[in-house]
């Protein structure tokens, strides 16, 4: 045994000895679309495996990205590729993990020029604001975003129509419901009190800052720093998403993984309160403030109403919890119960 030992220690150290490079494959990664994915982009590199940076492992990635834009590089199909290599020695490198998570960026500025320059051919006839221009005002209004930050697009049927010109019009358009495709219901009134009713279908996307996770994350816990990254993304208006700003507010009720763009199908409010932790309260009275810290009494989350006492002094009292470590009281809608603690 001791014998049987000593020559699977040798053989470790000889094979550590052999490997010249290492190829770490990262768990999640970004390429800019329309970029082929290269060993560089997913991995990361050491020793001779730095030579590899620019092997192309898929040319087209779009080609193979589901419609959220992603899809996964497994560890088999990096080896097979480098297998292919000519001058490649398998022997000389060391490979950790199973796969990577690509996920594509989109170009917004590309992309948004692309999408928003395939207008309707608008013949002679049709001059002054066209419909169209009222279908893209009346989005930009409602989502309160600009021009570079939304992607519309038409169906043919109604290119004529949206080139038309509302010239000697009063024109009223109103969404019907918010998604993916937007129903609008155009009225148009002329001088002599004439009416006409369209309706046209919209697809809508907006351009959002969005929160990716960077590793797996178990349920119930709440995002560090650490724990995610933020990234752009075109969404439809129906969309939950997290927004950045809230991500450490939230807790996961599923298990999350790594890539993931967090919605509020993931999450739910955490609390930002401990029970006994010692907190800010602010008490607003007219335009004056008083700051002055309290201990909890309960946990909370943001938007509850938990009970708080003093550091010094008896009775305890309400207090709206706004954020981690901070309450506000509105004097005069707070009743304190003057209980003994």
């Amino acid at each position: 045994m001791l014998r049987l030992i000593i020559s699977v220690l040798a053989f470790l150290t000889a094979y550590q000895a052999f490997a010249q490079g290492v190829v770490t494959l990262r768990p999640v990664a970004r390429v800019e679309l329309g970029t082929p994915i290269t060993l560089g982009d997913i991995a990361k590199l050491t020793g001779d495996a730095e030579a590899l940076a620019g092997v192309v492992l898929i040319e087209s990635p779009a080609d193979e990205a589901g419609a959220d834009r992603r899809l996964d590089v497994p560890l088999k199909d990096i080896r097979a590729k480098l297998g292919s290599l000519p001058d490649f020695s398998a022997g000389q490198i060391t490979f950790r993990g199973d796969a990577c998570r690509v996920i594509l960026r989109v170009r917004s500025n590309t992309d948004n020029q692309n999408a928003n320059s395939l207008r309707p051919e608008v013949t002679a006839a049709s001059v002054g604001i066209t419909l169209r221009d009222h279908v893209e005002s009346k989005l930009l209004q409602t989502f309160g975003v600009t021009l570079e930050h939304l992607q519309l697009s038409f169906d043919d049927s109604d290119a004529a129509l949206l080139a038309s010109s509302t010239e000697g019009w009063i024109v009223d358009v109103q969404p019907i419901g918010s998604s993916a495709t937007m129903p609008m219901r155009i009225t148009m009134y002329d001088e002599a009190g004439n009416i006409r009713d369209e309706t046209v279908r919209v697809g809508v996307r907006i351009l959002r800052e969005v929160v990716r996770t960077t590793r797996a994350l178990r349920r119930g816990s709440t995002p560090t720093p650490e724990d995610y990254e933020t990234d752009s993304a075109w969404l439809a208006p129906d969309i939950a998403y997290i927004e950045p700003e809230a991500v450490t507010t939230i807790r996961l009720r599923r298990n999350t993984g790594a890539g993931e763009m967090l919605t509020v199908a993931h999450a739910e409010q955490a609390e930002v309160i401990k029970k006994g932790e010692v907190v800010s309260v602010h008490v607003v009275s007219g335009t004056i403030v008083m700051r002055s810290a309290a201990r909890a009494l309960e946990a909370g989350r943001i938007g509850d109403t938990i009970e708080f006492e003093p550091l010094q002094g008896g009775g305890s009292f309400m207090a709206d919890v706004r954020a981690p470590g901070r309450a506000v009281v509105i004097a005069n809608t707070t009743h304190l119960t003057g209980a003994q603690r």
